[in-house]
């Protein structure tokens, strides 16, 4: 068995696992007699989600015949990666029984509305809970730093690159994507998680394309 059978099934349950998570939570939004508040946002965010998901596991099988993934600790980053890709599909939707925390910062307060009854979800409670932007926006920091990470450890030994030339070549993915990706943790302002919410979904498709371009 070669190196490149033997490490993407492994890569490919956990993929698998995390798309099923994601499905389950749309199969829950939208059953019937489920009541629910949607907002857009978290919709957005899962599409961005399943885009990334998509896009690594499509590139992960030109990188897992490297040489250099022979070796456990250079393996073990991109096992995380994997990992954190499955957290962010686990946490992008609520689960069925989610409630929403005693916060002061919903917005459900803040309107000074009513509640949502036991039966209905609101998703608009549900994506600017503390909890929620704390881990999903972290886990996807978390995806970010191990996947460039990665990169630089292949470049400056497979490539020969130098670590001058690999930090201003990449240096947007390794300052800006994160910093930007914190903002919605510290931040509940609606403009902040729209304009970001937009771009990374952009990103997302491009990338896919620049990835896979149809038709090569």
């Amino acid at each position: 068995m070669s190196q490149i059978e033997y490490l993407i099934p492994l890569v490919s349950i956990i993929v698998g696992l995390g798309l099923a998570d994601l499905i389950q939570s749309v199969r829950e939004l939208v059953r019937p007699n489920r009541a629910v508040r949607w907002h857009w946002l978290p919709v957005l965010w899962s599409v961005t989600v399943f885009l990334l998901v998509l896009q690594i596991w499509w590139t992960s099988f030109g990188v897992l015949q490297e040489a250099a993934f022979g070796r456990v600790l250079v393996f073990l980053p991109y096992l995380l990666m994997f990992l954190a890709l499955y957290l962010a599909c686990a946490f992008a939707l609520p689960d069925p029984d989610w409630t929403p925390g005693t916060t002061p910062e919903s917005p459900a307060q803040k309107s000074g509305t009513s509640p949502a009854s036991t039966s209905a979800l609101d998703l608009e409670v549900f994506y600017f809970s503390a909890s929620h932007r704390r881990w999903f926006f972290g886990t996807l920091i978390a995806i970010i730093v191990l996947f460039e990470s990665i990169t630089v450890f292949f470049l400056l030994v497979e490539m020969d690159a130098t670590l001058l030339g690999i930090l201003a070549g990449r240096w947007v993915a390794l300052s800006v994507v994160p910093a930007a990706l914190a903002l919605p943790i510290v931040s509940d302002r609606r403009w902040v998680h729209g304009a970001l919410g937009l771009l990374a979904f952009g990103g997302a498709v491009f990338n896919l394309f620049q990835a896979s371009p149809i038709g090569g």
